[in-house]
Order: C-alpha cells, then structure tokens, then sequence
C-alpha cells in the first residue's frame, strides 16, 4: 500500500525549496547588503513571480558602493592659520554670520582684517 513517498522525502523537498526561493536574501546578506531589507520582502512577496524572484536575484547581486562620507574638520583657532585662503575664511565668516554667530559690525571688522593681508 506504499506509493514509494515518505514524510522525509517531503520535508526535504519543502526545505530545499523554500531553500532555493530565498537565495536573493540569502546573497544580500552574505554580501552586507544596505538594502538587505527591502530585498527580503521583494523576495518575500513578490519572489513566486518569476520577475520579483529575478528582480530580487539581480538587486541583490549588485554592486554595493561605499560612499564614505567625510566628516567635516572641527573648527579651531588652531586651523585658521596664515597660509588658508582668504576666500575661505571669508565664507567661514559669512557662514557664521548668517547662522547668527556674528553681527554685521563683528563680521565687517573680521572682513577687513582679512582683506588687509
């Protein structure tokens, strides 16, 4: 009465598929995806379509950019120095004048000291 399938059989195939329908999630996160994610709910819900599964499967494969962003310098009295531009300084004065850092008389006077060198 045995129709040569067993429970075992099942089981394996079930793990082997759900397995295989989740490899785009699986590559993001071997990879350190960013979008890690939003790619496992692509696959997620969409990965039984053909499309969403490939989508899912490119998108995860893609090229991950790392763009470091860097941090901007600390302001210091030591970073001012002679050899600095005086355009920058300028746009550091104007900068602090429009955030309110500076009146219109401090920022004149600063304005001239710079210009005089």
């Amino acid at each position: 009465m045995s129709n040569g399938s067993s429970p075992l059989l099942g089981f394996i195939l079930l793990a082997l598929a759900v397995l295989l329908y989740f490899i785009p999630t699986i590559v993001a996160g071997k990879r350190g995806h960013p979008n890690g994610t939003s790619i496992f709910l692509l696959n997620l819900f969409l990965g039984w379509t053909a499309i969403g599964w490939l989508a899912a499967l490119i998108w995860s494969a893609s090229a991950i950019s790392d763009y470091a962003v860097p941090a901007p310098a600390p302001f210091s009295a030591a970073s001012e120095s002679k050899d600095e531009d005086p355009y920058r300084k300028l746009e550091k004065l104007a900068d602090l004048r429009e955030r309110g850092h500076l009146t219109a008389e401090e920022f004149e006077a600063e304005k001239a000291k710079i210009l005089k060198t």
